[in-house]
């Protein structure tokens, strides 16, 4: 059994744990970065199989210029390609009589620019303003038409996984502005998890070291400060621990209750997170979906908080909202010749399919039958996964009614902009990384933008520690 001393120890090879330790680890720390998985990636971590190559669900991630992906690849040296594929973000909506017709919605082009629009006038400071206002509000406030109010209720559901009348509209607002200046979707050559494994490599190509099928049992504080890391392949110390495994459960399970301020741990209990994700992977013998990314919804079928909990009773509505990805079509090298696997998520509140799985797989496939009736015929082989296989892979869950959170905490209102939780725990030499804490935007970005202040973060405290010893 070991026991090391390092720097910095990072638990979790996500998008936020990964790309913080390989910034900490060039800049010169000794870093160990441990995950139970046998790869780095955490929720957009790629496997192979059969051939192809493929996200465990859809994932999808922006903006493609100017953004944290380039800045972090450009930094770290390392050999990844970023594919920008234009246009590849295909919403659908379903009208009225049941047809799919792709956006602009069917009250026209002038009503989704001026949508558009709005969006990117909206100035710096007055985004600040909006911490507090829910997207609902904010989208009532300026009367948009219902198919605008769907398309944009979809897009808090998706991009952000949280209901409409929850999303902050600070976040959302900052976040798709910058998508609609700067492109909205990318992919990675060879799937999103080669960036993630790219960054666990240049953590050892910078010195320090990794530690994967390795599971953390407990983070040890003494006198308020941080002192080791126990896992299953023995205990490792440090003087400042940085986790991507969620702040609930770094607080309530990894580190325990006791060692926090009572007001701190209610506060870390009572923090919502995200929708969960669950869904069908397709496998067929031909290419079906001719574009990389589709996004479905209608008038009654994008998350409410009151949707939300009736689907958590098994009361789903006609189709559901869908992410659908194809690899492939972003990289023509992740499926064998001829074939095309088709990833599928629909969003429930976390743990909510437990009871009801099979309802919600019925529903996903209904709904793909409806939009694309020649799929059903050239499926080889399905893939079925449900929040709990989120959470076996990613963040466990540590409080009743939750359980395979598609990000982690939700950006909802109390959540976002000033009121987004510290980096900086209340303990000494530990921090939060990855979509809880430190950054902002979509998803697997959000990680990344978090990892690079994060990383800054840990970085300072390095030194002063160094200076005062």
């Amino acid at each position: 059994m070991s026991s090391k001393t390092y720097d910095v120890i990072v638990i979790g090879a996500g998008p936020g744990g990964s790309t913080c330790a390989a910034l900490l680890a060039k800049a010169g720390m000794k870093a160990l970065l441990l995950d139970k998985n046998d790869r780095a990636g955490g929720k957009a971590l790629t496997l192979s199989s059969h051939g192809f190559a493929y996200e465990l669900w859809p994932v999808t991630g922006g903006p493609t210029r100017d953004c944290r992906w380039q800045e972090l690849i450009q930094k770290l040296e390392l050999d990844v390609q970023l594919l920008d594929v234009p246009g590849s973000a295909n919403p659908l909506y379903r009208t009225a009589s049941g047809e799919y017709v792709a956006v602009p919605t069917p009250d026209g082009l002038e009503s989704f620019m001026g949508f558009v629009n709005d969006i990117l006038s909206v100035s710096p400071e007055e985004i600040e303003k909006l911490d507090d206002v829910t997207l609902h509000d904010f989208l009532s406030r300026r009367g948009f038409s219902q198919p605008i109010y769907s398309l944009a209720a979809m897009m808090a559901n998706i991009v952000f996984v949280v209901p409409v009348d929850l999303m902050a509209a600070s976040e959302f607002v900052k976040t798709i502005k910058e998508h609609l200046a700067s492109g909205t979707v990318m992919y990675f050559k060879g799937g999103y998890g080669k960036l993630f494994e790219a960054c666990a490599a240049a953590v050892e190509r910078y010195g320090s070291e990794v530690l994967l099928r390795t599971r953390v049992e407990r983070i040890t504080v003494a006198d308020g400060a941080v002192r080791s890391v126990v896992t299953d392949k023995g205990t490792f110390h440090a003087p400042i621990v940085v986790s991507n495994a969620g702040i609930q459960p770094t607080v309530l399970k990894l580190v325990g209750e006791e060692h926090f301020d009572t007001s701190y741990a209610n506060y870390v209990k009572g923090l919502v997170p995200s929708l969960g994700i669950m869904g069908i992977r397709y496998f067929l013998d031909k290419p079906v979906i001719e574009r990389p990314m589709y996004m479905t919804v209608s008038d009654d079928n994008y998350v409410t908080v009151e949707r939300a909990a009736k689907a958590k009773a098994g009361e789903l509505p006609d189709d559901v909202v869908l992410l659908v990805v194809v690899p492939s079509n972003y990289d023509p090298d992740l499926a064998p010749p001829g074939k095309q696997c088709v990833l599928v998520g629909t969003l429930c509140p976390p743990g909510a399919d437990e009871g009801n799985r099979q309802l919600f797989w019925d529903k996903v496939d209904e709904t793909v039958a409806a939009i694309w009736p020649d799929l059903p015929a050239h499926v080889e082989h399905k893939e079925y996964y449900h929040t709990g296989d989120v959470s076996s892979v990613t963040r466990d869950h540590v409080l009743p009614g939750q359980g395979g959170e598609c990000i982690g905490l939700g950006q909802i209102v109390g959540q976002c902009g000033r009121h987004k939780p510290s980096a900086k725990a209340p303990i000494h030499g530990l921090f939060y990384v990855g979509c809880d804490a430190g950054g902002y935007g979509c998803g697997t970005h959000q990680g990344v933008d978090s990892a690079f202040r994060v990383a800054q973060m840990v970085a300072e405290r390095h030194q002063t520690r160094s200076k005062a010893s």
